[in-house]
């Protein structure tokens, strides 16, 4: 698979029953975290809701067999914060682009939910911190086709 593969794929998901194994996740992550960030400050925590657990999302996200919360430290510094975010981000593509190497699928999404203080603190979300998506993850029934060019977004490209 080339990373045209990867990154071009179809939005309908139908996840098969089994479980997604938590030390699997926590394996990718221990790479998806090499993500750029100045002065390496790391500001990320993650929650995860594995195979027993999930009925606690319902009415929040999709149905998914886990889920993975990603959570920054809230800077005061606006500089820092958005450099934080931006570095939770491109966490998110190591992690995407990892997952496709182990047949498991993941799908972020940022639902109205997670800005709400309350809902976040049922997960666990300290009062400094912010939730910056949520990671579906999955073992895909069949594999998602990738897009044919024919279908490519429109790229906005210019030049001085």
């Amino acid at each position: 698979m080339n990373i045209t593969d990867i990154t071009n794929t179809g939005h309908t998901l139908n996840y098969s029953n089994r479980p997604v194994p938590e030390i699997h996740v926590l394996d990718l992550l221990n790479v998806a975290v090499w993500a750029p960030n100045d002065g390496l400050r790391e500001p990320w925590r993650f929650i995860f809701i594995g195979s027993g657990s999930t009925d606690i999302m319902a009415g929040l996200q999709e149905e998914a067999p886990a889920y993975l919360i990603l959570v920054i430290k809230e800077e005061r510094d606006a500089h820092k914060r958005e450099e934080d975010f931006a570095a939770a981000c491109c966490l998110v593509q190591n992690l995407h682009l990892l997952v496709q190497e182990s047949k498991l699928h993941v799908r972020m999404t940022m639902n109205d939910w997670i800005y709400d203080r309350a809902s976040a603190h049922r997960f666990g979300v300290h009062q400094e911190e912010r939730i910056v998506a949520v990671l579906e993850l999955g073992y895909l029934e069949q594999p998602i086709e990738p897009i044919t060019a024919a279908h490519s977004p429109e790229l906005n490209f210019e030049l001085l």
